[in-house]
C-alpha cells in the first residue's frame, strides 16, 4: 500500500491538501487552548509609566508637546497618552578657554521631558507599547498626529 495513492489521498483515506487544513485548524485549536488555561501565557494588564527625554528641541516644537495627547502607531492612536510634559533650558557640552569640557545651558534650545502612561499585558521579557519597545536607554518617538520627535527613555515604573 502507498502512502499516497494515484488519487492523491494519504494511506487511501483523505485528500493531502484536506490533511493540511486539518492539522492547521488542530495546531491553532490547541494553540488558543494553551494561551486561555496557561495563567502565565496571557500575561497580566499593567499600567506603565515612562519617562523620555527629547534633546535639544527649538522653542516652538517643545511648546507643540502637551499632557493629554495619543501617541500614534502608523495611521492609528495607541493606548499610550503623554500623562506631562516639562521643558527645561537645554544642556549642551562645551570647551572652556583652557579646552576643558563644560556643562551650559544653550539659550535658545530646549530639553523635553515627555512621561508617558498606558496600559500593557506584560507577558514576555520585553514591554512594547505603542509598537515600541520600552527599554532604558532604547530610543523612542514621542509621535502624535501632529509632532514627532526622536528621545531617550529615562525611566521606567510599571504600576499594578
Amino acid at each position: 500500500m502507498k502512502l499516497i495513492d494515484e488519487k492523491g489521498k494519504v494511506l487511501g483515506i483523505i485528500n493531502v491538501i484536506d490533511l493540511i487544513i486539518l492539522l492547521v485548524i488542530v495546531l491553532v485549536g490547541a494553540g488558543a487552548a494553551y494561551k486561555y488555561t496557561h495563567k502565565e501565557a496571557q500575561g497580566e494588564i499593567k499600567t506603565v509609566e515612562f519617562q523620555v527625554m527629547v534633546p535639544c528641541v527649538r522653542p516652538e516644537l517643545a511648546q507643540a508637546v502637551k499632557a493629554g495627547d495619543k501617541m500614534v502607531q502608523g495611521g492609528s492612536y495607541t493606548t499610550v497618552t503623554v500623562k506631562s510634559v516639562d521643558i527645561k533650558p537645554g544642556l549642551s557640552v562645551n570647551l572652556n578657554a583652557q579646552g576643558n569640557k563644560v556643562i551650559s545651558y544653550d539659550p535658545y534650545m530646549k530639553d523635553v521631558f515627555v512621561v508617558n502612561e498606558g496600559k500593557v499585558n506584560i507577558s514576555s521579557a520585553s514591554i512594547t507599547m505603542g509598537g515600541q519597545e520600552i527599554r532604558i536607554g532604547k530610543d523612542y518617538y514621542v509621535k502624535s498626529r501632529d509632532y514627532e520627535l526622536k528621545g531617550t527613555i529615562m525611566k521606567i515604573e510599571v504600576k499594578d
